[in-house]
């Protein structure tokens, strides 16, 4: 019996010991669970933070690059479109000068120039500023003009409507060498 009696002994406190390990490791888990709270709050503090807005593109980035064609598909000119500008370059095969009709009378004056005086009597009238007035900039060579660079245009509307004059002018003038 007395070997019973010293494994019941032995039994008995290694219970003790087991209850009291657990216990321990219990306390060190929840002590860990705490502080993975804690470790967890603090990341999302911060790595969590609010979206920034994305820088502004340069302008250099806005540029695009589109070719106006004539009706039989013909290349009349390039233009690269910017933000604020838009520069058409004439196909070099076009030869366009300042007196001839459609590019004067038609391009320049009925519509660029009336583009214009149309921004002007905005900015009169307080509804636009001086600095989003229409303007534009006829690049010579000599006596041809080689390429028209049009700013603050505004507005796709303007835009498509400034394309398709180029596009008439320089189709008729081109239609008038055949």
């Amino acid at each position: 019996m007395q070997a019973e009696d010293a494994e019941v002994k032995r039994l008995a406190e290694l219970k003790t010991y087991l209850e009291q390990r657990l216990s321990d490791l219990e306390k060190e888990a929840e002590a860990v669970r705490s502080l993975l709270e804690l470790v967890d709050r603090e990341l999302v503090a911060k790595s969590f933070k609010k979206a920034q807005p994305p820088p502004e593109p340069a302008e250099k980035e806005l540029a695009s690059l589109k070719m106006i064609r004539s009706r039989s598909g013909s290349l009349l000119a390039t233009m690269t479109l910017k933000e604020k500008e838009a520069r058409i370059v004439f196909n070099p095969e076009i030869r366009v000068t300042q007196d001839m009709r459609p590019f004067s009378s038609f391009l320049l004056r009925k519509v660029l120039d009336s583009m214009r005086e149309a921004d002007l009597q905005k900015v009169a009238e307080g509804k636009l500023e001086q600095s989003s007035v229409l303007s534009y900039e006829v690049v010579y060579d000599g006596d041809v003009a080689r390429e028209i660079v049009v700013k603050n245009y505004r507005d796709e509307a303007r835009l498509r409507e400034i394309v398709n004059s180029v596009k008439w002018t320089l189709d008729t003038i081109a239609s008038s060498y055949k």
